[in-house]
Order: C-alpha cells, then sequence, then structure tokens
C-alpha cells in the first residue's frame, strides 16, 4: 500500500498545485558527475510563496519509469541502479515564513569500483496546517494531511566509464490508416540517455515513400520502452505491401534499427 500511496501522491501534484499550492522547488532534475570513489554535493531550493507557514518533509527514495514512460516511487535502495545508499541529507524537515526560501544540502559518497550512471529521488511534501479543533493525527483518521509533493530527480553520472548503448526488441504494426507502430525499446548500457528517431516506409523497390519523427524520450539504463508512433500524413497509403523501418539514436556510436512488413489491403 506504501507504494501505492506514493504513486498516488505524485498523481495528484497538478490537481495540488491547481488548488494553490504555497511551495515551488528547483530545480526537478539534477544531474552530477561524480567519479568513484569521490564525493559530491548539489543544492535545490524549496521555497514558501505562500501566504502562511509551510511545512514541508523531504524524504530520500529511489525511482523507475514504467515502459509506458510512468513514475514509480520506490524505497530507497530498492533498485539495482539506486545510489540513495550513497546519499546524505539535511534538512529533513522545514518550516517556511512567507517569502522565505531555504536549500536542501545532498552530499553523494560513490564507492570505489562502481560503474555506470546511478540514480535516486526526493519527495518534497507540504503538509497544510491541522484543522482548528482536530487531535487525531491523520493517520488515525483516515484523511491525508499531503497537500502537494514535488519529485527531484537526482542524476549520479559516471564520467570515466560511460558506455551507452540500446536496442530496439520489437516493432508491431497496430493499425494500417492512419499507420501506427508499437516500438519496444531497451536501454541496454551503463548511462542515462536522451533517444530520439525516425520512421522510413519504404515500398518493395526499397524507395522511401513517407518519414516522420520518433519524438524524444529518456531512459535509465536496463530500462524498456514502448514507444507507440503515428504518421502525422493525413493521406493513406495507397494499396501494397511496404516496409516500416524505425531507427532509434541514442547518442552512441551506432544507430538501432528495427522493422515490419505493413500491407495495405484495397481501400473498399
Amino acid at each position: 500500500m506504501r507504494r501505492q500511496g506514493f504513486v498516488l501522491l505524485l498523481a495528484f501534484v497538478v490537481l495540488a498545485l491547481e488548488a494553490g499550492a504555497s511551495i515551488t522547488v528547483a530545480p526537478l532534475s539534477i544531474k552530477v558527475p561524480i567519479a568513484a570513489g569521490e564525493m559530491g554535493t548539489v543544492v535545490f531550493l524549496v521555497r514558501n510563496v505562500g501566504k502562511t507557514t509551510a511545512e514541508v518533509h523531504i524524504t530520500l527514495h529511489d525511482w523507475r519509469r514504467t515502459p509506458e514512460g510512468k513514475l514509480q516511487v520506490l524505497p530507497p535502495g530498492t533498485l539495482e541502479g539506486s545510489c540513495a545508499p550513497w546519499i546524505t541529507y539535511s534538512p529533513t524537515a522545514l518550516k517556511l515564513a512567507p517569502g522565505e526560501k531555504a536549500e536542501v544540502t545532498v552530499n553523494i559518497r560513490v564507492p570505489e569500483g562502481v560503474f555506470g550512471d546511478r540514480w535516486a529521488l526526493f519527495l518534497v511534501a507540504e503538509y497544510p496546517p491541522e484543522s482548528e479543533g482536530e487531535t487525531a493525527p491523520a493517520e488515525a483518521t483516515g484523511r491525508t494531511r499531503v497537500m502537494v509533493a514535488y519529485a527531484v530527480k537526482l542524476l549520479r553520472q559516471d564520467p570515466e566509464h560511460a558506455s551507452p548503448a540500446g536496442e530496439i526488441r520489437s516493432v508491431e504494426l497496430l493499425n494500417t490508416n492512419p499507420l501506427r507502430l508499437r516500438i519496444v525499446y531497451t536501454n541496454t548500457g551503463n548511462t542515462h540517455t536522451v533517444n530520439r528517431g525516425t520512421v522510413e516506409v519504404r515500398d518493395i523497390f526499397g524507395e522511401t515513400v513517407r518519414s516522420f519523427p520518433i519524438g524524444e524520450f529518456p531512459t535509465l539504463p536496463g530500462e524498456e520502452r514502448i514507444i507507440v508512433v503515428e504518421d502525422p500524413t493525413e493521406e493513406p497509403l495507397p494499396e501494397g505491401i511496404y516496409y516500416a523501418f524505425a531507427t532509434i539514436d541514442f547518442g552512441g556510436e551506432y544507430l538501432v534499427q528495427g522493422g515490419v512488413m505493413v500491407q495495405v489491403p484495397p481501400s473498399k
């Protein structure tokens, strides 16, 4: 139940912001290169932009994306790629008056002999004041006191042994008109990558008759992503047999490619 709570907490960030959150947090993504055996320090800022005192708690977690790209928050040290065990930080709680700001200092000590990128996440949660006359804790009453939580992603980059790699595991045809493909891609390297690519549709003579981009998407080491892409061209493909090739650039020394045959039936 606890893991589900973290996911739901993040799902309601937008609603809470629309309701008028009192705090802001920046930056929400931190990348820091630290060699094995070294220590690095980073900070992020919490600011009270509301009109009342804000009670803030900062907690450390692991995180990953589902194949569909949704964020999952897990207990620290759960994942093989976690750097949470190497982290100390302070403060863990804040009370900020209106207009006040504070820095959270994060120290990362990387052990010797570690290869590849590692990652962790901080949840910065604001709690509203207890209602007047409320004596029982929120846990006892079944009410949730969390007003809003920000997720601060932390990526420790390996500056010496980065080895990006990727693989297209499959390309599946979902629809011919409009052309829609399901691409399964896996980051097989040891470094975080930002990936982009294209789809080329070729006829039986090898001529490209259609081309469109694969939107940018990030992956952590070992992460599998399912990318659904659709031909933005309004004009349908004529009847015939084609081959759709997906090419993805992960920023390494080579590109990866996968394809599927596309048979367009006669129009009715």
